[in-house]
């Protein structure tokens, strides 16, 4: 018995005519205008998604992190997941994405940060903005790709660089030694 309904069924799901569309549509109460207006709407769509990797590629060189919102009580990942997080409501994966770090990482990362400082950043005029796709080299930590910029791009020295991030001196000397060695002494 449930075989014969089953082979009904099938026959009753093929579209092959334009009668049997029709018919669904009636079924359905939907109007063969809203259906050609759904299609273009695809047809947009479907574009879209090919042009998406490059409009993504812009978006990604555009999102800053200010130096402001640094602090003693987060580390370096804490503070720009929260910020892009909580500040720039990007998903666990946008982020993960932007960085090139695991979502676990960016969940801890986050989590751990909401536990230490509880409340969204306020953001205070900064003279200085980490690009979020400096982060994204995997070859160094994330502290070490910020001073890195900082010192090749503004020409910070250490002490100003210890005093923006919230750090000691001789850590930030030798984070940007650590950076160096890594990419083989290049400047």
């Amino acid at each position: 018995m449930y075989r014969k309904n089953s082979k009904k069924s099938k026959k009753n799901d093929d579209f092959s005519s334009s009668k049997t569309i029709y018919d669904e549509l009636k079924r359905n109460n939907i109007n063969y205008n809203d259906l050609v207006k759904f299609y273009k709407i695809k047809k947009v769509f479907d574009e879209f998604k090919e042009i998406t990797p490059e409009i993504i590629k812009k978006f990604e060189e555009k999102i800053e992190v200010p130096v402001s919102i640094f602090s003693k009580k987060l580390s370096c990942l804490e503070t720009v997941v929260k910020y892009l997080r909580e500040n720039l409501n990007l998903s666990n994966k946008e982020i993960a994405k932007l960085i090139k770090r695991s979502e676990k990482t960016i969940w801890q990362a986050y989590n751990s940060a909401r536990k230490k400082y509880s409340s969204k950043f306020f953001i205070e005029f900064s003279k200085y903005y980490i690009s979020v796709s400096v982060l994204s080299d995997r070859k160094l930590s994330v502290l070490e790709n910020i001073v890195k910029y900082l010192h090749e791009n503004f020409e910070l020295n250490y002490s100003e660089i210890a005093r923006l991030l919230y750090r000691d001196s001789r850590t930030i000397w030798t984070v940007y030694s650590r950076a160096r060695k890594k990419y083989g002494k290049r400047k």
